[in-house]
């Protein structure tokens, strides 16, 4: 029998409403993390899949995310992609199977399309390929190797914090995170090179302002810990997703920091249902994942119609959201 929202909510011990808003992927939603990761794990281990709301294509397409679905919950930028992925496909007429990190082998040899979310290594990006010439990346740059992908503005989005921070304040730190593809090759950040260029085009580089740690809640915890317990002033800091974000939060509020007044902090990837219920409501850069899955699918179904497409890269635009955690323009000196 086919497993409904009813069955989630009843596990989750929250309203069917709640389940849907959050399965939907609803920014609107004010809901905690813990629930919001209970309903979702509650999901993956009962393996519900969203009905489509069009007619089927009649093609099926594996939605691949890099991460396990374990690791996945500690990253909600990569859960909220892969969602939207399987939202728009299914709005497409698509019909959809979920794979995660840990089960990659269980892609069928006859699927017709694969969606692939994350730092695939080029090793891995050729396995897919036998499998089908239809593969569209999200989130990694890999046109040069001939396949499609769409990724955010990673450089415009960090110029925009940058000019902000460096407008405003002298001591500026930042938290960028370490990532490997999946065969453990280190992945240059192009929000740290960004970041890091601006500050020295500025004379505001302090590379004992720099850390560089897991993109976990952890991974942040200790950066700002570190950060704090130098002897470097510090006036404010960018970091480079939320969740490390959250863990940067929790260090100045253990040390008593006041936010914004102290220190001013901004994120980047801005998952709304993240930044807007912390205190303060997090500055960040807007990542628009719905858009990038939009994009996604649709160059999917181009290079379904016709295999011998010139590979496309798509960059969908950021912006930096102003919050609670930066001070209101106007008080800015």
């Amino acid at each position: 029998m086919a497993v409904t929202l009813k069955d989630i909510a009843n596990r989750a011990g929250v309203s069917l409403a709640t389940v849907s808003r959050v399965l939907n992927n609803d920014p609107r939603l004010s809901v905690s993390v813990e629930t919001r990761r209970k309903i979702i794990s509650i999901a993956e281990q009962l393996s519900y899949t969203k009905r489509p709301k069009s007619q089927v294509t009649g093609r099926r397409i594996a939605i691949v995310q890099w991460y396990s679905a374990e690791r996945e919950l500690d990253d909600i930028y990569y859960m909220s992609v892969r969602m939207n992925v399987e939202q728009a496909a299914q709005q497409a007429g698509f019909m959809t199977m979920t794979v995660f990190e840990n089960n990659m082998d269980q892609i069928p040899q006859d699927i017709d399309g694969i969606v692939a979310i994350g730092k695939f290594s080029g090793h891995q990006l050729h396995l897919f390929e036998k499998l089908t010439p239809a593969v569209v990346v999200v989130d990694y740059d890999v046109l040069v190797g001939g396949l499609d992908c769409v990724l955010p503005d990673f450089v415009g989005g960090m110029n925009q914090a940058a000019g902000y921070l460096t407008t405003h304040y002298q001591n500026i730190g930042l938290i960028a995170g370490l990532e490997l593809t999946t065969d453990g090759q280190r992945v240059r950040d192009v929000r740290e090179k960004t970041f890091l260029n601006a500050l020295k085009d500025c004379e505001r580089y302090n590379p004992k302002l720099v850390k560089v740690e897991n993109y976990t809640v952890d991974g942040g915890y200790k950066a700002m810990k570190e950060l704090l317990a130098g002897p470097e002033s510090l006036d404010a800091v960018m970091v480079t997703n939320d969740a490390m974000a959250v863990g940067a939060l929790r260090a100045l509020h253990e040390a008593h920091v006041v936010i914004p007044d102290q220190i001013a902090l901004v994120s980047f990837n801005d998952i709304e249902s993240v930044t807007c219920n912390l205190y303060p409501a997090l500055s960040a850069v807007h990542v628009a994942t719905d858009q990038m899955a939009s994009v996604a699918i649709e160059l999917l179904g181009r290079r379904l119609a016709d295999s011998e497409l010139a590979p496309q890269r798509v960059v969908v635009g950021t912006r930096l959201m102003l919050r609670q955690s930066t001070p209101p323009e106007e008080t800015n000196s």
